[in-house]
């Protein structure tokens, strides 16, 4: 529906399987869970699944919007891990 997204996140084989491990071992704190789920159901790569809109990835996790974009955002100008914990 319009415009396609700038901001695309590609995550790298690693990436993706650290945070499959994450959203997976249920010992992560539930925030940084979230944020690893976020950031897979945003991958744009080879790797991705299906290709997510904000809108879709904010009402299959419960979150707002902008929460979606705030962590995109935040991985792609300060990487990984910054996105995880905060």
């Amino acid at each position: 529906m319009g415009r396609g997204r700038r901001d695309k996140v590609h995550l790298t084989v690693e990436q993706r399987e650290k945070l499959e491990q994450i959203s997976r071992n249920g010992y992560a704190p539930a925030k940084k869970t979230l944020h690893a789920r976020i950031l897979l159901m945003c991958d744009e790569g080879e790797q991705g699944t299906r290709k997510w809109t904000d809108e879709e990835i904010a009402q299959a996790l419960q979150v707002h919007r902008n929460t979606v974009g705030r962590i995109r955002q935040r991985f792609l100008l300060k990487g990984e891990k910054p996105a995880l914990v905060d």
